[in-house]
Protein backbone atom coordinates (compact mmCIF):
# COMPACT_ATOMS: atom_id res chain seq x y z
CA UNK A 1 0.00 0.00 0.00
CA UNK A 2 1.46 3.61 -0.81
CA UNK A 3 1.91 6.00 2.19
CA UNK A 4 -0.77 7.79 2.75
CA UNK A 5 0.49 10.97 1.54
CA UNK A 6 1.51 10.20 -1.80
CA UNK A 7 -2.47 9.40 -2.39
CA UNK A 8 -3.32 12.91 -1.01
CA UNK A 9 -3.80 16.23 -2.50
CA UNK A 10 -2.03 19.37 -2.05
CA UNK A 11 -3.61 19.99 0.86
CA UNK A 12 -3.08 17.49 2.94
CA UNK A 13 0.87 16.87 1.58
CA UNK A 14 1.71 17.40 5.19
CA UNK A 15 -0.55 15.78 7.59
CA UNK A 16 1.79 13.17 7.56
CA UNK A 17 5.03 14.17 9.03
CA UNK A 18 3.24 16.60 11.22
CA UNK A 19 1.40 13.75 12.98
CA UNK A 20 4.39 11.82 14.01
CA UNK A 21 5.36 15.15 15.70
CA UNK A 22 2.35 15.70 17.25
CA UNK A 23 1.49 14.12 21.06
CA UNK A 24 -0.92 11.40 21.07
CA UNK A 25 -3.36 13.14 23.60
CA UNK A 26 -6.60 14.42 21.98
CA UNK A 27 -6.70 17.91 20.31
CA UNK A 28 -9.82 18.70 21.19
CA UNK A 29 -11.62 18.35 25.19
CA UNK A 30 -14.44 16.52 23.31
CA UNK A 31 -12.71 13.94 21.10
CA UNK A 32 -11.07 12.13 23.19
CA UNK A 33 -8.88 8.98 23.00
CA UNK A 34 -10.85 6.18 21.37
CA UNK A 35 -13.63 8.27 19.87
CA UNK A 36 -14.16 6.34 16.71
CA UNK A 37 -13.73 9.63 14.80
CA UNK A 38 -10.59 10.84 16.45
CA UNK A 39 -7.96 10.27 13.87
CA UNK A 40 -10.14 11.83 10.59
CA UNK A 41 -11.36 15.05 12.80
CA UNK A 42 -7.80 15.99 14.23
CA UNK A 43 -6.07 14.93 10.56
CA UNK A 44 -8.18 17.68 8.97
CA UNK A 45 -8.00 19.87 11.54
CA UNK A 46 -3.91 19.94 11.11
CA UNK A 47 -4.85 20.25 7.31
CA UNK A 48 -7.01 23.31 7.74
CA UNK A 49 -9.68 21.52 6.26
CA UNK A 50 -12.47 21.51 9.44
CA UNK A 51 -11.75 23.52 12.34
CA UNK A 52 -12.53 23.64 15.96
CA UNK A 53 -14.80 25.98 17.79
CA UNK A 54 -14.00 28.98 19.93
CA UNK A 55 -14.24 27.50 22.82
CA UNK A 56 -11.49 24.74 22.24
CA UNK A 57 -14.10 21.85 21.34
CA UNK A 58 -15.00 20.47 18.39
CA UNK A 59 -18.46 19.48 18.98
CA UNK A 60 -18.19 16.01 16.46
CA UNK A 61 -22.06 15.61 17.39
CA UNK A 62 -23.44 19.05 16.06
CA UNK A 63 -24.84 18.96 12.24
CA UNK A 64 -22.92 20.39 9.57
CA UNK A 65 -24.93 22.80 7.12
CA UNK A 66 -24.98 22.40 3.25
CA UNK A 67 -22.49 25.43 2.78
CA UNK A 68 -20.15 24.77 5.39
CA UNK A 69 -19.91 20.82 3.88
CA UNK A 70 -18.96 22.44 0.53
CA UNK A 71 -16.36 24.43 1.52
CA UNK A 72 -14.91 22.07 3.64
CA UNK A 73 -14.82 19.88 0.35
CA UNK A 74 -13.37 22.57 -1.61
CA UNK A 75 -10.50 22.75 0.87
CA UNK A 76 -9.73 19.37 1.02
CA UNK A 77 -9.42 19.26 -2.81
CA UNK A 78 -7.35 22.21 -3.00
CA UNK A 79 -9.77 23.87 -5.23
CA UNK A 80 -10.38 27.85 -5.30
CA UNK A 81 -13.54 28.86 -6.40
CA UNK A 82 -13.88 31.71 -9.21
CA UNK A 83 -14.92 35.09 -7.24
CA UNK A 84 -16.97 36.18 -10.30
CA UNK A 85 -19.39 33.39 -9.14
CA UNK A 86 -21.77 34.85 -7.75
CA UNK A 87 -25.58 35.60 -7.57
CA UNK A 88 -26.75 32.08 -7.72
CA UNK A 89 -29.48 31.60 -5.79
CA UNK A 90 -31.66 33.62 -4.46
CA UNK A 91 -31.05 32.57 -0.57
CA UNK A 92 -27.26 33.06 -0.81
CA UNK A 93 -26.40 36.15 0.60
CA UNK A 94 -24.38 38.73 -1.30
CA UNK A 95 -20.87 38.95 0.92
CA UNK A 96 -21.55 36.17 2.75
CA UNK A 97 -18.19 33.83 3.60
CA UNK A 98 -19.58 30.93 1.78
CA UNK A 99 -21.30 32.44 -1.33
CA UNK A 100 -18.23 32.01 -3.03
CA UNK A 101 -18.17 28.08 -2.36
CA UNK A 102 -22.18 27.76 -3.49
CA UNK A 103 -22.12 30.00 -6.51
CA UNK A 104 -19.00 28.18 -7.74
CA UNK A 105 -20.35 24.93 -6.83
CA UNK A 106 -23.62 25.57 -8.81
CA UNK A 107 -21.25 26.99 -12.05
CA UNK A 108 -19.39 23.55 -11.82
CA UNK A 109 -22.74 21.84 -12.13
CA UNK A 110 -21.73 20.56 -8.63
CA UNK A 111 -25.07 21.48 -6.85
CA UNK A 112 -28.36 22.03 -8.59
CA UNK A 113 -30.59 23.46 -5.64
CA UNK A 114 -33.95 22.41 -4.78
CA UNK A 115 -37.15 22.70 -7.10
CA UNK A 116 -38.31 26.15 -5.52
CA UNK A 117 -34.81 27.81 -6.76
CA UNK A 118 -33.34 27.79 -3.30
CA UNK A 119 -30.12 25.99 -1.92
CA UNK A 120 -30.43 26.31 1.91
CA UNK A 121 -27.09 27.25 2.79
CA UNK A 122 -28.17 26.80 7.04
CA UNK A 123 -29.96 23.28 6.02
CA UNK A 124 -28.56 20.45 8.05
CA UNK A 125 -26.82 18.29 5.20
CA UNK A 126 -28.49 15.09 4.88
CA UNK A 127 -25.80 12.10 4.77
CA UNK A 128 -27.43 11.22 0.75
CA UNK A 129 -26.55 14.57 0.32
CA UNK A 130 -23.21 14.92 1.36
CA UNK A 131 -22.72 11.72 -0.74
CA UNK A 132 -23.74 13.22 -4.04
CA UNK A 133 -21.34 16.57 -3.27
CA UNK A 134 -18.26 14.13 -2.47
CA UNK A 135 -19.15 12.55 -5.78
CA UNK A 136 -19.42 16.06 -7.65
CA UNK A 137 -16.47 18.25 -6.01
CA UNK A 138 -14.10 15.61 -6.03
CA UNK A 139 -15.44 14.35 -9.43
CA UNK A 140 -15.46 10.62 -8.83
CA UNK A 141 -16.77 8.53 -11.81
CA UNK A 142 -20.19 7.13 -10.61
CA UNK A 143 -20.63 3.51 -10.69
CA UNK A 144 -23.43 2.02 -12.33
CA UNK A 145 -26.12 0.07 -10.40
CA UNK A 146 -26.29 -3.61 -11.99
CA UNK A 147 -27.92 -7.42 -11.11
CA UNK A 148 -23.76 -7.74 -9.97
CA UNK A 149 -23.72 -4.83 -7.32
CA UNK A 150 -26.84 -4.24 -6.24
CA UNK A 151 -26.22 -5.77 -3.02
CA UNK A 152 -23.62 -3.66 -2.06
CA UNK A 153 -27.05 -1.29 -0.97
CA UNK A 154 -29.52 -3.81 0.18
CA UNK A 155 -30.65 -1.37 2.66
CA UNK A 156 -33.89 -2.00 4.43
CA UNK A 157 -34.61 2.01 3.68
CA UNK A 158 -32.99 2.24 0.52
CA UNK A 159 -35.18 2.06 -3.16
CA UNK A 160 -32.76 1.09 -5.70
CA UNK A 161 -34.86 3.76 -7.86
CA UNK A 162 -33.86 6.38 -5.31
CA UNK A 163 -32.08 9.39 -6.89
CA UNK A 164 -29.17 9.16 -4.92
CA UNK A 165 -28.97 5.16 -4.56
CA UNK A 166 -25.95 5.70 -7.89
CA UNK A 167 -23.98 7.85 -4.79
CA UNK A 168 -23.98 5.78 -2.27
CA UNK A 169 -23.39 2.76 -4.27
CA UNK A 170 -20.03 4.83 -5.37
CA UNK A 171 -19.28 5.65 -2.06
CA UNK A 172 -19.07 2.04 -1.08
CA UNK A 173 -17.33 0.52 -3.87
CA UNK A 174 -14.78 3.92 -3.71
CA UNK A 175 -14.04 3.51 0.20
CA UNK A 176 -15.30 6.52 1.16
CA UNK A 177 -18.22 4.08 3.63
CA UNK A 178 -18.43 2.47 5.42
CA UNK A 179 -17.91 4.79 8.99
CA UNK A 180 -18.07 3.34 12.21
CA UNK A 181 -21.68 3.73 13.31
CA UNK A 182 -22.86 3.17 9.72
CA UNK A 183 -23.29 -0.92 9.86
CA UNK A 184 -26.45 -2.68 9.46
CA UNK A 185 -29.62 -3.14 7.95
CA UNK A 186 -30.62 0.63 7.57
CA UNK A 187 -28.71 3.36 6.37
CA UNK A 188 -31.08 5.93 7.21
CA UNK A 189 -30.08 8.34 4.00
CA UNK A 190 -32.15 11.31 4.66
CA UNK A 191 -30.33 11.61 8.02
CA UNK A 192 -28.80 14.92 9.09
CA UNK A 193 -24.56 14.48 9.30
CA UNK A 194 -22.78 15.72 12.19
CA UNK A 195 -19.56 17.07 12.06
CA UNK A 196 -17.86 13.99 13.12
CA UNK A 197 -19.34 11.74 10.12
CA UNK A 198 -18.57 14.67 8.15
CA UNK A 199 -15.13 14.40 8.82
CA UNK A 200 -14.99 10.78 8.28
CA UNK A 201 -16.59 10.92 5.13
CA UNK A 202 -13.74 13.56 3.78
CA UNK A 203 -11.06 11.61 5.17
CA UNK A 204 -12.06 8.34 3.24
CA UNK A 205 -12.95 10.26 -0.04
CA UNK A 206 -9.09 11.53 0.17
CA UNK A 207 -7.44 8.59 0.78
CA UNK A 208 -9.98 6.39 -1.22
CA UNK A 209 -10.19 8.89 -4.42
CA UNK A 210 -7.18 8.31 -6.39
CA UNK A 211 -5.88 4.59 -5.70
CA UNK A 212 -9.63 3.83 -6.43
CA UNK A 213 -10.70 5.76 -9.35
CA UNK A 214 -9.39 3.46 -11.54
CA UNK A 215 -11.31 0.89 -10.12
CA UNK A 216 -15.40 0.30 -10.41
CA UNK A 217 -15.15 -2.90 -9.03
CA UNK A 218 -15.10 -2.90 -5.10
CA UNK A 219 -14.44 -6.40 -3.30
CA UNK A 220 -17.70 -5.54 -1.59
CA UNK A 221 -19.37 -6.54 -4.63
CA UNK A 222 -17.91 -10.16 -5.30
CA UNK A 223 -20.49 -11.37 -3.23
CA UNK A 224 -23.52 -10.84 -6.06
CA UNK A 225 -21.33 -12.92 -9.03
CA UNK A 226 -20.06 -16.17 -7.91
CA UNK A 227 -21.57 -17.71 -10.67
CA UNK A 228 -19.93 -14.60 -12.78
CA UNK A 229 -16.42 -16.11 -14.99
CA UNK A 230 -15.03 -12.96 -13.38
CA UNK A 231 -15.97 -13.91 -9.84
CA UNK A 232 -14.50 -17.55 -10.52
CA UNK A 233 -11.14 -16.03 -11.67
CA UNK A 234 -10.68 -14.28 -8.65
CA UNK A 235 -11.13 -17.03 -6.55
CA UNK A 236 -8.11 -17.61 -4.55
CA UNK A 237 -7.08 -21.53 -3.97
CA UNK A 238 -6.52 -22.09 -0.07
CA UNK A 239 -3.32 -23.43 -0.60
CA UNK A 240 -2.01 -19.93 -1.63
CA UNK A 241 -4.49 -17.93 0.36
CA UNK A 242 -2.73 -20.05 3.76
CA UNK A 243 0.79 -18.58 1.98
CA UNK A 244 -0.64 -14.87 2.49
CA UNK A 245 -1.12 -12.73 5.91
CA UNK A 246 -3.58 -10.62 4.14
CA UNK A 247 -7.29 -11.88 2.81
CA UNK A 248 -9.31 -10.12 0.22
CA UNK A 249 -11.08 -10.83 -2.52
CA UNK A 250 -13.38 -14.71 -2.51
CA UNK A 251 -12.12 -17.81 -0.94
CA UNK A 252 -14.00 -21.07 -1.26
CA UNK A 253 -13.96 -23.20 0.92
CA UNK A 254 -16.06 -26.15 2.50
CA UNK A 255 -18.07 -26.46 5.84
CA UNK A 256 -17.21 -26.59 8.61
CA UNK A 257 -14.21 -23.97 8.27
CA UNK A 258 -12.48 -22.27 10.60
CA UNK A 259 -10.11 -19.27 9.03
CA UNK A 260 -7.62 -16.50 10.63
CA UNK A 261 -6.17 -13.72 8.46
CA UNK A 262 -5.75 -10.22 8.23
CA UNK A 263 -7.90 -7.44 6.36
CA UNK A 264 -6.39 -5.92 3.36
CA UNK A 265 -7.21 -1.84 4.39
CA UNK A 266 -10.76 -1.90 5.06
CA UNK A 267 -11.99 -4.50 2.06
CA UNK A 268 -13.94 -7.33 2.64
CA UNK A 269 -13.03 -10.83 2.87
CA UNK A 270 -15.74 -13.39 1.75
CA UNK A 271 -16.04 -17.50 1.97
CA UNK A 272 -18.13 -18.97 -0.59
CA UNK A 273 -19.36 -22.99 0.33
CA UNK A 274 -21.81 -25.17 -1.03
CA UNK A 275 -24.85 -26.68 1.11
CA UNK A 276 -26.03 -29.56 -1.19
CA UNK A 277 -29.11 -29.96 1.39
CA UNK A 278 -31.02 -28.12 3.99
CA UNK A 279 -28.47 -27.72 6.58
CA UNK A 280 -28.15 -25.14 10.02
CA UNK A 281 -24.92 -23.06 10.39
CA UNK A 282 -23.58 -21.39 13.60
CA UNK A 283 -21.13 -18.22 12.58
CA UNK A 284 -18.58 -16.21 14.95
CA UNK A 285 -16.37 -13.82 13.22
CA UNK A 286 -14.14 -11.80 15.64
CA UNK A 287 -11.32 -9.38 15.92
CA UNK A 288 -8.43 -10.56 17.35
CA UNK A 289 -7.69 -9.45 20.69
CA UNK A 290 -6.38 -5.99 20.96
CA UNK A 291 -7.77 -5.14 17.20
CA UNK A 292 -9.93 -1.68 17.17
CA UNK A 293 -13.04 -1.61 15.53
CA UNK A 294 -15.83 -3.79 15.22
CA UNK A 295 -16.73 -6.13 12.49
CA UNK A 296 -20.02 -6.92 10.26
CA UNK A 297 -20.61 -10.39 8.65
CA UNK A 298 -23.65 -10.92 6.25
CA UNK A 299 -24.62 -14.27 4.67
CA UNK A 300 -25.69 -14.34 1.32
CA UNK A 301 -27.89 -16.97 -1.33
CA UNK A 302 -25.94 -16.51 -4.32
CA UNK A 303 -28.32 -16.66 -7.64
CA UNK A 304 -27.66 -17.10 -11.13
CA UNK A 305 -28.70 -13.86 -11.65
CA UNK A 306 -26.03 -12.28 -9.41
CA UNK A 307 -29.16 -10.82 -7.18
CA UNK A 308 -29.45 -12.81 -3.70
CA UNK A 309 -32.49 -12.29 -1.62
CA UNK A 310 -32.17 -14.40 0.40
CA UNK A 311 -29.33 -13.16 3.33
CA UNK A 312 -28.56 -12.82 6.83
CA UNK A 313 -27.49 -9.65 8.61
CA UNK A 314 -24.69 -10.63 11.42
CA UNK A 315 -25.64 -9.87 15.16
CA UNK A 316 -22.80 -7.56 16.49
CA UNK A 317 -21.55 -7.41 20.29
CA UNK A 318 -18.47 -5.83 21.49
CA UNK A 319 -15.71 -7.07 18.13
CA UNK A 320 -17.44 -10.01 17.18
CA UNK A 321 -20.35 -10.80 14.67
CA UNK A 322 -22.80 -13.97 15.01
CA UNK A 323 -25.07 -16.01 12.43
CA UNK A 324 -27.32 -18.70 13.20
CA UNK A 325 -29.08 -19.84 9.70
CA UNK A 326 -31.15 -22.16 8.44
CA UNK A 327 -30.20 -22.99 4.88
CA UNK A 328 -31.74 -23.75 1.70
CA UNK A 329 -29.65 -25.76 -0.71
CA UNK A 330 -27.39 -23.41 -2.85
CA UNK A 331 -23.93 -21.67 -3.07
CA UNK A 332 -23.71 -19.41 0.05
CA UNK A 333 -21.13 -16.67 0.39
CA UNK A 334 -20.48 -15.52 3.81
CA UNK A 335 -18.79 -12.20 4.03
CA UNK A 336 -16.62 -10.30 6.77
CA UNK A 337 -15.67 -6.00 7.08
CA UNK A 338 -14.07 -4.54 9.22
CA UNK A 339 -14.64 -0.69 10.62
CA UNK A 340 -10.68 -0.33 10.97
CA UNK A 341 -7.97 -0.86 8.29
CA UNK A 342 -5.54 -3.89 8.09
CA UNK A 343 -7.04 -6.05 11.47
CA UNK A 344 -6.67 -9.49 12.07
CA UNK A 345 -9.93 -11.67 12.68
CA UNK A 346 -10.78 -15.06 12.92
CA UNK A 347 -13.68 -16.81 11.66
CA UNK A 348 -15.47 -20.33 12.72
CA UNK A 349 -18.56 -21.64 10.53
CA UNK A 350 -19.58 -24.85 12.28
CA UNK A 351 -22.83 -27.20 11.41
CA UNK A 352 -25.54 -27.25 14.19
CA UNK A 353 -29.41 -27.91 14.82
CA UNK A 354 -31.22 -24.17 15.62
CA UNK A 355 -34.43 -23.97 17.51
CA UNK A 356 -36.08 -24.14 14.63
CA UNK A 357 -36.77 -20.65 13.28
CA UNK A 358 -33.40 -19.44 12.23
CA UNK A 359 -34.47 -18.55 8.33
CA UNK A 360 -36.50 -18.86 5.15
CA UNK A 361 -36.82 -22.32 4.75
CA UNK A 362 -38.27 -22.60 8.86
CA UNK A 363 -40.48 -19.38 8.91
CA UNK A 364 -44.16 -20.08 9.63
CA UNK A 365 -47.00 -17.77 7.91
CA UNK A 366 -48.13 -14.46 9.87
CA UNK A 367 -51.93 -14.23 9.54
CA UNK A 368 -54.04 -11.20 9.12
CA UNK A 369 -54.80 -9.63 12.59
CA UNK A 370 -53.41 -12.94 14.65
CA UNK A 371 -50.42 -11.96 17.07
CA UNK A 372 -47.58 -14.37 16.80
CA UNK A 373 -45.65 -14.36 20.64
CA UNK A 374 -42.32 -15.81 20.23
CA UNK A 375 -39.01 -15.27 22.75
CA UNK A 376 -35.50 -15.31 21.93
CA UNK A 377 -33.50 -17.07 24.10
CA UNK A 378 -29.97 -16.82 24.49
CA UNK A 379 -28.06 -17.70 22.02
CA UNK A 380 -30.94 -16.88 19.80
CA UNK A 381 -30.01 -14.23 17.38
CA UNK A 382 -33.36 -13.70 15.09
CA UNK A 383 -36.40 -15.28 14.37
CA UNK A 384 -38.79 -15.56 10.90
CA UNK A 385 -42.24 -15.02 9.34
CA UNK A 386 -43.73 -15.21 5.96
CA UNK A 387 -46.72 -13.60 4.34
CA UNK A 388 -47.77 -13.36 0.93
CA UNK A 389 -49.76 -10.30 -0.85
CA UNK A 390 -51.95 -11.10 -4.05
CA UNK A 391 -52.93 -8.44 -5.19
CA UNK A 392 -51.29 -4.82 -4.05
CA UNK A 393 -52.79 -3.29 -0.55
CA UNK A 394 -51.78 -1.05 2.38
CA UNK A 395 -50.88 -3.24 5.47
CA UNK A 396 -48.78 -3.01 8.90
CA UNK A 397 -46.33 -5.26 10.13
CA UNK A 398 -47.08 -4.66 13.69
CA UNK A 399 -44.49 -5.34 16.20
CA UNK A 400 -45.45 -5.46 19.88
CA UNK A 401 -41.80 -4.34 21.35
CA UNK A 402 -39.83 -2.45 18.71
CA UNK A 403 -37.58 -1.21 21.41
CA UNK A 404 -36.40 -4.45 21.96
CA UNK A 405 -36.55 -6.14 18.63
CA UNK A 406 -35.14 -5.26 15.47
CA UNK A 407 -37.17 -5.53 12.79
CA UNK A 408 -36.25 -5.86 8.55
CA UNK A 409 -39.20 -7.05 5.92
CA UNK A 410 -37.00 -8.71 2.88
CA UNK A 411 -38.74 -8.53 -0.49
CA UNK A 412 -38.45 -11.56 -2.52
CA UNK A 413 -37.79 -11.88 -6.29
CA UNK A 414 -41.45 -12.17 -7.17
CA UNK A 415 -41.77 -8.55 -6.12
CA UNK A 416 -41.67 -5.70 -8.22
CA UNK A 417 -38.11 -4.10 -6.52
CA UNK A 418 -38.78 -0.98 -8.62
CA UNK A 419 -42.46 0.47 -7.39
CA UNK A 420 -40.98 -0.96 -3.91
CA UNK A 421 -39.76 1.37 -1.36
CA UNK A 422 -38.84 -0.46 1.55
CA UNK A 423 -41.62 -1.08 4.57
CA UNK A 424 -40.77 -0.95 7.56
CA UNK A 425 -42.29 -2.65 10.84
CA UNK A 426 -45.19 -0.06 12.99
CA UNK A 427 -45.48 1.61 9.48
CA UNK A 428 -48.33 1.62 7.01
CA UNK A 429 -47.01 0.62 3.61
CA UNK A 430 -48.28 -0.16 0.06
CA UNK A 431 -47.24 -3.76 -0.54
CA UNK A 432 -46.77 -4.64 -4.41
CA UNK A 433 -47.60 -8.40 -5.11
CA UNK A 434 -45.51 -11.15 -3.69
CA UNK A 435 -44.00 -13.08 -1.53
CA UNK A 436 -42.48 -11.13 2.36
CA UNK A 437 -40.30 -12.67 5.05
CA UNK A 438 -39.84 -10.69 8.42
CA UNK A 439 -37.04 -11.09 10.48
CA UNK A 440 -37.30 -10.12 14.14
CA UNK A 441 -33.33 -9.84 15.55
CA UNK A 442 -32.37 -9.16 19.06
CA UNK A 443 -31.10 -5.59 20.32
CA UNK A 444 -29.81 -6.58 23.91
CA UNK A 445 -27.28 -8.90 24.52
CA UNK A 446 -27.12 -12.07 23.68
CA UNK A 447 -27.16 -13.68 26.54
CA UNK A 448 -30.34 -11.86 27.12
CA UNK A 449 -34.09 -12.87 26.60
CA UNK A 450 -36.49 -10.62 25.00
CA UNK A 451 -39.86 -11.36 24.39
CA UNK A 452 -41.83 -10.40 21.67
CA UNK A 453 -45.10 -10.34 19.44
CA UNK A 454 -45.79 -9.58 15.67
CA UNK A 455 -48.96 -9.72 13.38
CA UNK A 456 -50.00 -8.28 10.03
CA UNK A 457 -52.91 -5.74 10.20
CA UNK A 458 -54.84 -4.02 7.42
Amino acid sequence: MKPLHLRLPLALLGVCSVITTVAASSVFPDVPDGHVFKDSIEELVRAGVVNGNPDGTFRPSDNVNRAAMLKMLYLAKGKVPDPLSVRCFPDVTIGSWYEPYVCDAAARRYVNGYPDGTFGPDKPVKRVEALKMIATVFEIPLDQLSDDNREIVNFADVSLSAWYTQYLLTAYNRGVLPIPGEQGAYFYPDKELTRGEAAAYIYNALRADYSLSKNTQSSRSSSSSAFSSAVANSVTSQEEQEDEATVSGTMNVALPFSKEGKFKNKETASYVFDVASPNHVHVVASLQAGQPGQLTCRLYLLRDSGFSDEYFLGYQEGNSCYINAALNPGIYQLQLQPTAEGTTFAVNVTEQLGDGNDGFREAPVLSLNKDFDGVLTSGDFQDWYKFSVISEQKMTVVLGNPTEIRCIVYAMRDVDLQSFSGPQCNQLYTFPSGTYYVSLGRKAPKSAQQSYSVRLEK
